[in-house]
């Protein structure tokens, strides 16, 4: 089941599986895991409220419970919308994986080929940076413990977690269970954004790979009308069976090319209904980061650091509003040069209409010649 799919978009299927996000995985498997993403992801909001609550009076950590909160919505909407469309996420992978069946020839294999590897590359780089960013951000609060072993004090150096979160607790006496409790946390919300987003980046460009597979289509019979139309002038006398044979298979491969065209829209229907709430969402909630990481700027601008900080969390959330919106003017763009391959070059639907109307007119002429016959 799915074997084109997971030959070509394997290491999505295991990021989704990691997280119980993949939904042809066992289903108790499915369960238990995404099951555990939303209790962990729910388990982290009391704890930013307390936070908010204590420390209402320091702006840094009001803006930093505010960011965590709703990079935490983010995490759990990744999950709401996966949950809600479980049935049009199947009949998507479905459709991809039927897809390699239905577009074979050797131009469509090649494109598809070309666009799979594409949206690979993407997910490996993309998975690499993020976690290598995540790893550096959960290893600095181990500081002061190596420091702690190597250049011992008389008093332990305070702890501090990767995330400002408010447990109520001794920070030292409890570090480490609290800190692998924040790292669990880190680490799958980062993984929830990795398995969704690369995702929905490689449906996104397998749509692509789609419309491009026909626009190439099109080139290749625009090509060809013109070489007939050359041999045209050149030749007097023509082999009126050879162009009736070349006219029939001009017509199948229009016909193929606008069948193939309607299964790119109808992947791209499912794919836009799919997605575009959780897109909006996003894209409000991303707005809302960027916004207030700009009111709290303008209170450090005086701290080198701080303002070091909010400049790569702004390159972060500009990062992620690209992945949001480039897939969809990606796909505009390869949608819309189908139509100007063919806008451009007109005479081959009207070479095709005549091929058509002359082979029904000698069709209609041979039928009534043998009824003649018949008749006498």
């Amino acid at each position: 089941m799915l074997a084109n799919f997971q030959r070509e978009y394997n290491i999505n299927r295991i990021f989704l599986s990691s997280i119980g996000l993949w939904p042809f995985q066992n289903k108790i498997m499915r369960n238990v895991l995404r099951t555990f993403c939303i209790l962990l992801e729910i388990s982290y909001y009391p704890f930013e409220l307390i936070l908010l609550y204590d420390h209402w009076d320091d702006s840094k950590l009001v803006f930093d419970g505010l960011y965590q909160i709703t990079m935490s919505v983010c995490f759990f909407a990744r999950i709401i919308n996966q949950l809600w469309n479980h049935e049009k996420l199947q009949k998507l992978y479905l459709t991809m994986d039927e897809h390699w069946d239905i577009f074979t020839n050797e131009t469509d294999v090649r494109v598809l080929k070309d666009y799979s590897t594409l949206s690979r590359k993407f997910t490996i780089y993309f998975s690499i940076l993020v976690y290598i960013m995540t790893s550096a951000f959960i290893i600095v609060p181990l500081t002061p413990i190596f420091l702690d072993f190597m250049l011992p004090l008389n008093e332990s150096r305070p702890r501090f977690f990767a995330i400002e979160i408010e447990f109520r607790l001794d920070k030292n006496e409890y570090f480490l269970p609290l800190y692998f409790y924040t790292t669990t946390a880190i680490v799958v919300g980062i993984t929830i954004v990795v398995a969704v987003d690369a995702m929905h980046i490689t449906c996104t460009t397998h749509a692509c790979s789609l419309f491009a597979s026909v626009s190439q289509q099109v080139e290749n019979m625009i090509l060809k009308v013109n070489n007939n139309n050359k041999i045209s002038d050149h030749e007097h006398c023509m082999n009126t069976e050879f162009e009736s044979l070349e006219e029939e298979i001009m017509y199948r491969e229009y016909i193929t090319c606008l069948k193939k065209h309607q299964l790119a829209i109808e992947f791209v229907d499912i794919l836009e209904s799919t997605y575009q709430g959780f897109s909006i969402c996003l894209l409000l909630l991303i707005i809302a980061i960027l916004s207030l990481i700009g009111v709290r700027i303008v209170d450090v601008l005086d701290q080198v650091g701080e303002v070091t900080r909010f400049t790569f969390l702004i390159i972060g959330d500009l990062v992620v509003l690209l992945i949001v919106c480039y897939p969809g003017q990606r796909l505009m763009d390869e949608s819309q040069d189908v139509f100007h391959r063919a806008g451009r070059n007109l005479d081959i639907l009207i070479y095709i209409s005549i091929a058509t109307y002359a082979a029904v007119v000698r069709i209609s002429i041979s039928y009534f010649t043998a009824f003649l016959s018949l008749k006498d």
